[in-house]
Formats: structure tokens, sequence, C-alpha cells
């Protein structure tokens, strides 16, 4: 017994087809399949490119108290030559170059100059997908916490001091304008001598190695030999007299116009 719905038997309702235009034959279905082709095979193509792409190059720097070496200079080359890259480390203690040529690259360190460090080389791996990682460590040099007291009625003048250690090995900065104290980076296991002197480094520069590491103890204030081991602080005073604190004043800064 046929049953209806509507008046319309069930057996004579028409099914309703999908049919995909373009595999239909005309024009723009074959317009339609070449734009879906195209799609997927640059999907396919981008996610190809990104599995082969390589992964970036970092250069981690910290001292012996695993601190971050922030300012230390690094330079990597290529493995061809062809290419070098220069940069300096963070406040992380890193450098960072993504998108380089695969391969092994070899990097130099230059720590600060107040470490007294020779340079570090090493060579980091580029691959696909994972960093390229190098990290070495750079041992703290030792500090010379240094007092000169101000002769009663000398003026107050910033007085050079100086650290002359074996080998040649310099650090000269400026005593504090009002509380008369500096401090000397040197290399540890070394001797050093603590001098006032007539500065080398103007102002601006700050604090540094000089060009002629000299002292002249005969004439002004210097120290024994003092070492100090990694990281160590030590401390020294040296007292001039107004005759030397005036005769290493440097000279007054003139007025900007």
């Amino acid at each position: 017994m046929e049953t209806h719905r509507n008046g319309v038997a069930n057996g004579a309702r028409p099914r309703r087809e999908f049919n995909l235009k373009l595999w239909s034959g005309k024009l723009a279905g074959r317009l339609e399949a070449g734009v879906v082709i195209v799609t997927f095979a640059g999907v396919i193509a981008i996610m190809i490119i990104l599995i082969q792409m390589p992964g970036p190059l970092v250069v981690h720097v910290q001292d012996d108290a695993h601190e971050a070496l922030m300012g230390a200079k690094v330079r990597c080359t290529s493995p061809d030559g062809t290419q070098s890259f220069a940069g300096q480390t963070d406040v992380f203690g890193e450098a960072k170059w993504p998108g380089l040529a695969k391969g092994a690259w070899r990097c130099q360190v230059e720590a600060p100059p107040r470490f007294h460090a020779e340079p570090q080389t090493g060579f980091a791996t580029v691959v696909s997908r994972s960093p390229a990682f190098w990290s070495t460590v750079v041992e703290r040099p030792a500090r010379v916490e240094l007092g000169a007291p101000r002769p009663a009625g000398s003026p107050r003048a910033p007085i050079a001091a100086r650290a002359l250690c074996d080998g040649g090995e310099s650090w000269e900065t400026r005593l504090g304008l009002l509380n008369n104290q500096a401090t000397l980076y040197v290399p540890h296991g070394k001797r050093c001598r603590i001098g006032l002197v007539h500065p080398e480094l103007s102002a601006e520069v700050g604090a540094g190695p000089v060009a002629q590491p000299t002292l002249d103890c005969a004439a002004f204030p210097c120290s024994e030999p003092v070492e100090g081991g990694v990281g160590q602080t030590l401390e020294v005073t040296l007292k001039a007299t107004p005759q030397q604190w005036e005769a290493l004043r440097p000279p007054p800064v003139p007025d900007a116009p």
C-alpha cells in the first residue's frame, strides 16, 4: 500500500543531489578546480618551507657566578667564511641572529674591558627549527675599593687613580667628587699597584685601560703590590699631601659658550 504525503507518493518524490560545479566540465568549474588545487599546493609548500627553516643562533655569556654578562661583543662567521654578524649581549647575556645559513658557525666573544679577559671562541651548528646555542663563562675580575681622603683645606677635585698590574694591564678611573672613593677593576691572580696619577682618560670616557700604563710613585702616593682572586674585593687607602693634591688636581672645566 503506497503512502502519500501532501498528495505525492513517497516513491515518486524526486531526490535532491549536490553536484560540485568544479566537476561539471564547464569553464567556470574548471577555474574553480584550478583555484582549489593551487591553494592546497601553496599550503603544502609553505608547510615544507617552515619545517626546513633554520633555527636562530644564540650566544649566551655569563660570569662564574652565573650572572648574565651584558655588553660583551660577539661576532659570528658563517661556515664558508663569506658572512659575518656582530652584536652585543643584552640584559639576559644573549646575542641572537635568526635565519642564518645552516652549518657550523664560528663565534668569538670579547668580554667588557673591566674583565681583563682574553677573547673566547666556540662553534654552534645551525639546523632546521631548533635553535643553535653556545654558552661561555667569563671569570670576574678582582675589585679594588680605593679611598683617598682630601687633605684639609684643599678644594674638591676628581683626582685620577690608576692600577698597574704585572704584564702592563691597567685600569684608570676618577675619584668621586664628594666621597673621594673609586672602584678599580684588576685581573685576578696578578700583582697590582694602585696610585694617584695625572689623568690620561677624559672625564667623559670615565674609566678603562690606558695606552701608557705608568705610575710615578716617587712623586705621588702608591700602594704596596696587592693581589686579588676571582671576584674578590680589596680595600686600599692612599693619603696625599696638600701639595700632591694640588699637583694632581685636573684643570677646571670651562663654561660652555
